[in-house]
């Protein structure tokens, strides 16, 4: 096509078209000057410059991608200690710890890290990222309270003579023996109760009127603030899925979406726009990279993100997320 070819490449050429019907309308095809304008077209769209940074920030992708499985591994790691009888950043605490004189066992997670731990009455709990997690050394001997401070899945081994109860600011939650989800972080104004299966008793210290009993399928959230209590009925297993690695978005907010991402992957969300807080995500999100998830955050909100990397694994990677103009 340019004339620049050398006399053996034009008699191979030759051959080749000669060889059959099909090489012959093929070769007819690419030298067609409409399809040759329409590809220079395409190729003259890409700059190299944007190809450029594309690359450059899928090189950093990869520094963040490491660091991300690093505190996977680290998780691993510290489960399988766990399981030989020494959890995952578990402290023996005395004195002034939670009551005199008394010696209790914290099991805290970072941002980034889940984890599953067997109380000593084999009840099963998984910790969800930055979450606190106390009980008393007397557990299932005399009692079974526990103190939260994030959010657990409890699978609870039925006792009816000595009920399980979770503790988080001034909620308690009662139960003989089911499954239900717990979330209270301390930045949230309200606390989350789901209930999967059974029963279970929401009560309040020295507030005797107080009191409902859930029943399988149901969400409590208590506001801090007002002291209310709201039920609704949603699907359970939804809402629980975090322990088996899912997040699950339906109508959320960004703001409630940035706060679980920050934890679920231990990043730093910096938002430019208020106003982006307030937009609609819809999403179920399994096993993907944090660049993924803000591209779809990208195309289905609108909105212009970028990720700042971190050498440091003690320091969180930033994402700055924008409204798109």
């Amino acid at each position: 096509m340019t004339g620049k070819e050398t006399e053996a490449e034009l008699v191979q050429l030759r051959s080749w078209i000669k060889e059959s019907a099909e090489n012959q309308k093929k070769f007819l095809s690419i030298k067609n000057e409409k399809s040759i304008a329409s590809e220079i077209e395409v190729y003259e769209k890409h700059d190299k410059d944007i190809a450029w940074k594309n690359y450059m920030d899928r090189i950093a992708m990869m520094s963040i991608r490491k660091v991300l499985i690093w505190w996977k591994v680290a998780a691993v790691f510290f489960f399988l200690v766990g399981c030989g009888g020494v959890i995952a950043f578990m402290t023996q605490r005395t004195g002034t710890t939670l009551e005199a004189n008394e010696a209790y066992t914290t099991v805290s997670t970072i941002n980034g890290q889940n984890s599953k731990i067997i109380l000593p009455d084999s009840s099963v709990v998984w910790i969800n990222s930055g979450t606190t997690l106390s009980y008393n050394s007397n557990f299932a001997a005399k009692q079974r309270d526990i103190r939260l401070i994030g959010q657990a899945f409890f699978q609870v081994a039925r006792n009816e003579k000595m009920p399980l109860t979770v503790t988080c600011n001034d909620l308690k939650v009662k139960v003989l023996g089911t499954r239900f989800d717990v979330c209270a972080y301390p930045n949230d104004n309200q606390i989350s109760v789901i209930l999967e299966s059974g029963k279970v008793e929401l009560l309040r210290d020295n507030i005797k009127s107080f009191g409902y009993t859930m029943i399988s399928g149901e969400m409590a959230k208590f506001n801090i603030s007002r002291k209310e209590l709201s039920i609704s009925k949603v699907n359970s297993n939804r809402l629980t899925s975090w322990k088996d690695g899912i997040l699950y978005f339906k109508n959320d907010q960004m703001g409630d979406v940035f706060s679980k991402l920050e934890r679920w992957y231990n990043i730093t969300i910096e938002v430019k726009d208020p106003e982006v807080n307030k937009l609609i995500f819809n999403a179920t999100i399994v096993n993907e990279s944090v660049e993924e998830i803000f591209e779809l955050i990208r195309f289905t909100c609108g909105v212009n993100y970028k990720i700042i990397p971190s050498k440091d694994p003690a320091v969180p990677v930033k994402v700055v997320v924008s409204a798109r103009l």
